[in-house]
């Protein structure tokens, strides 16, 4: 029986030590059969077999830099190692033997892998080299193709013709389509879009908190920060109010101080809106509009003075002869609007001191910073064109060209703004509108790196980064026989140290929600969206779909049909599942399986009242769903069998998806009646969840019902009177659900029983709750509070001061004031 039970012993060894089929440790000579190298369409013969470890694609070094054009060279250290280093169009690598660090164009990066010799030839990690060296590298899972190409080149606008023909062409297709839908224009349309998804807004960060003990921002993929109205470092609390930055030492919660604020002149016409914090650094992004004279083009053009934009006097207008003035058309009062970001060194004390200042063109859409790296995306919206081509009045080549090129500047390298050269802006084919989009990339650790700023002409609506991608989404209609369909085009960048370089596009039918429509995973990008009208019926009646792209944007798998006649109100990618909620009349909370790429398939579903308009992680088998509760009426007017839902109470949720086939409600509770609503249904960020501390704070405007026993059963659902607003705190755990621990408000008693249906200090609305060490902070325009985490009784406040009635003027920019 021994020696049986050795038999099977060693059997059962051997069996672990061998690797499974499609397992990436697999030894290097089978793997070397299986991975195929194409560099720029032609496939290499490796001196050594290609093979995987751990994901990563180890290749010989040689080959592939040969194959690229690079030049290589060696060096071996006093210590022995040898050094290998790189030189192909103006970038640089260098690669150590054993190390897994490498330095890429200046910058240190680490590598998911270290390069390493195989008998004498040095292996390195194949997508970290090529990228390094300007290339494009794309994964082919299924065929197990690595191909490495050159980047793709969107095709420059060049001349004042072209610009012309691609305004034309797209002011058509808009015309085409407000024509028969009855709508100004399709640009309205989408920016109401990218406004709904800047308020909502790889792997899901779990959670808003960080290695330290103070909350982060609550941000779509973990090491992506996102910026927020307030931030935290743990020892001060960062946040706007009004046209104000204010800086609170928070080191005593008994005795919060401002330990400096920052006021903006508004005359100038800047406002900031978000902001960042790290370690060092206070980074605050505004928007500023300015008013040109008439005789100066929106846009600028040529190198200006950042004070050239001055406000337009009556007398301008008069300036010219009656002669020479147009009658019947309108001119609009010119203006410049530019995204300002505003970099500021922290001190110790917290008093910031303005380090550089930047500026780019258009209206903010969004941003990401990861690392020292800072991404700003606008759009400049081009609506001076019309006037060219109306009524037979055309523009010259000049003026047309200054009106478009867009201006940007960045104090670390001058003070004047520069326009961006229109043989340098690019355009999508097939652009959708006449606006355009501008990416902004800053390194933030080098100031002897510019802002780097990219146009392109067709506006960008919603994004989603990851660590090394941006995803730019535009929407696109698209006539049908009668009638327009609308798709999403899909435009892909690789993030680059401060630098962004053009991949690729891709498009999808239908329409997105938010920038939650889209994640990226182990090399897929995976996108949901909404095809049709749910109010329609036949072929023009929804359908919510489900398709996932490889790195060429091709899709590879689709999972269409989806709740036909409803729409997506949520969604969220979790590694290899996803989760979509769809609501007409009740609410199916569909699980989805993304294990094999090709074939997404529905796990299960779970149909119950209402609808969430926001997912987060609880952990892989829970998640957390914000929305509303509802109740299901008959619809006057129509069949008997017809229903029509209405919305309540604030809705929050814990679903329980363990057994993916049948998910389950576990735990609910609804806050308030008809018109009680939260920011965080709308903004992520405004979210505070801990697992480990089993912590969930947000804001809530409460309505309640005072006499629901007086209702009639079958009248209109009836709204709440305005009661409350505050933080609510919630402990949460999966024995005991939600358990609301206290509510914290600014309003005092007296506030309260003064407000109406309609208003209140509206100041005083919390926003954000976080927490640094024991100490929970809400914070509103007007005040912080700091209560005890534990507890939630209250430590300490603060009144911030009043704003001003009107600012003062400060030549020299933002004035920091220290408060001691």
């Amino acid at each position: 029986m021994r020696k049986k039970s050795a038999v099977a012993l060693l059997l059962a060894l051997l069996l672990l030590m061998t690797p499974a089929a499609g397992s990436p440790f697999k030894n290097e000579a089978a793997a070397q059969s299986e991975i195929r190298i194409d560099v720029r369409g032609t496939t290499l013969a490796l001196s050594a077999p290609a093979f995987l470890e751990r994901g990563t694609t180890i290749v010989p070094l040689r080959e592939i830099a040969v194959a690229l054009g690079a030049e290589v060279g060696y060096q071996t250290g006093s210590d022995g190692k040898q050094t290998v280093t790189l030189q192909r169009e103006g970038r640089s690598a260098a690669l150590t033997v054993g190390s897994p660090n490498m330095t890429a164009n200046g910058k240190s990066n680490r590598l998911e892998a270290s390069a390493r010799l195989v008998g004498d030839v040095t292996m390195v990690p194949l997508r970290a080299l090529s990228e390094a060296l300007g290339a494009i590298v794309a994964w082919d899972g299924p065929k197990r193709i690595v191909t490495i190409d050159d980047p793709a080149e969107l095709p420059a606008i060049g001349s004042a013709g072209k610009l012309r023909e691609l305004m034309e062409s797209a002011s058509l297709t808009l015309r085409g389509y407000s024509m028969k839908y009855g709508v100004d224009s399709v640009q309205e349309s989408v920016a109401a879009s990218a406004a709904a998804d800047r308020g909502a807004s790889t792997e899901s960060a779990p959670s808003s908190e960080g290695g330290s003990d103070y909350s982060q921002t609550n941000v779509q993929v973990e090491g992506v920060d996102e910026a927020d109205w307030a931030k935290t470092d743990g020892r001060f609390i960062y946040q706007l109010s009004g046209s104000r930055v204010l800086i609170t030492n928070i080191a005593d919660p008994a005795k919060p101080a401002l330990a400096a604020k920052l006021e903006y002149d508004n005359e100038d016409g800047f406002y900031p809106q978000e902001l960042y914090v790290d370690n060092k650094r206070l980074i605050v992004i505004g928007q500023q509009n300015v008013n040109l004279p008439y005789d100066t083009p929106a846009s600028g053009g040529g190198d200006q003075s950042v004070s050239s934009g001055a406000a337009i006097s009556e007398g301008s207008i008069e300036a010219a002869p009656r002669s020479e003035k147009k009658i019947g058309i309108w001119m609009p009062v010119p203006t410049r609007t530019t995204v300002k970001t505003l970099v500021y060194e922290l001190a110790d004390s917290g008093e910031p001191t303005l380090t550089r200042e930047t500026e780019q063109e258009g209206s903010y859409i969004s941003s990401r910073k990861i690392g020292s790296a800072l991404y700003i995306v606008t759009n400049k919206y081009n609506h001076s064109y019309s006037l060219y081509i109306k009524e037979g009045i055309e523009a010259d080549g000049e003026e047309l060209v200054r009106s478009f090129e867009p201006v940007y500047r960045d104090s670390a390298q001058s003070n004047k703004l520069q326009s961006l050269p229109l043989d340098t802006i690019r355009y999508f084919p097939e652009s959708p509108d006449t606006s355009m989009m501008l990416v902004g990339a800053l390194d933030l650790d080098d100031a002897g790196q510019p802002l780097q700023v990219s146009g392109y002409l067709g506006s960008g609506q919603t994004i989603y980064a990851s660590e090394k991608h941006l995803y730019v989404t535009i929407p696109k209609y698209v006539k049908n026989g009668d009638i327009y369909q609308q798709e999403t085009q899909i435009h892909k960048f690789r993030l680059d140290q401060g630098s962004i370089v053009y991949i690729g596009a891709g498009s999808v039918p239908g329409s997105l929600l938010n920038q939650f429509s889209m994640d990226e995973h182990n090399g897929y990008f995976r996108i949901a969206a909404t095809k049709g009208d749910m109010w329609a019926s036949g072929e023009a009646g929804s359908t919510n779909n489900l398709y996932v792209l490889d790195e060429k944007l091709h899709t590879i798998g689709k999972l269409e049909g989806l709740a036909p006649g409803e729409r997506i109100y949520s969604v969220r990618f979790m590694g290899s599942r996803a989760y979509m909620v769809t609501f007409r009349n009740v609410d199916p909370l569909f699980a989805i399986d993304l294990r094999n790429p090709s074939q997404p398939s529905v796990l299960g579903q779970l149909k119950i009242p209402g609808y969430s308009d926001y997912l987060h992680p609880y952990d892989e088998n829970h998640i957390i769903g914000f929305g509303k509760e509802t109740v299901e009426l008959p619809s006057k007017g129509m069949s008997p069998d017809d229903t029509m839902a209405f919305y309540q109470g604030l809705k929050i949720a814990l679903f329980d998806v363990t057994d993916v086939s049948q998910p389950k409600e576990k735990f609910k509770v609804v806050i308030g009646d008809r018109g009680t609503h939260s920011e965080l249904l709308s903004d992520h960020k405004a979210l505070l969840f801990s697992k480990e501390k089993g912590l969930l704070a947000f804001p809530v405007q409460l309505h309640e019902i005072q006499n629901k026993e007086k209702l009639e059963s079958d009248s209109f659902p009836a709204y709440g009177d305005f009661t409350y607003q505050g933080a609510y705190v919630y402990r949460i755990d999966l024995q005991e659900g939600f358990k609301l621990q206290n509510r914290i408000t600014h309003l005092t008693a007296d506030e309260l029983a003064k407000s109406g249906q309609y208003g209140y200090n509206y100041t005083k609305s919390i926003r954000r709750i976080l927490y640094a060490g024991d100490t929970l902070y809400t914070l509103s325009d007007a005040m912080l509070k700091a209560n005890d985490l534990a507890s939630l009784e209250e430590r300490g406040s603060l009144a911030y001061p009043a704003q001003p009635q009107e600012a003062s003027v400060y030549p020299d920019g933002p004035q920091v004031l220290p408060l001691r």
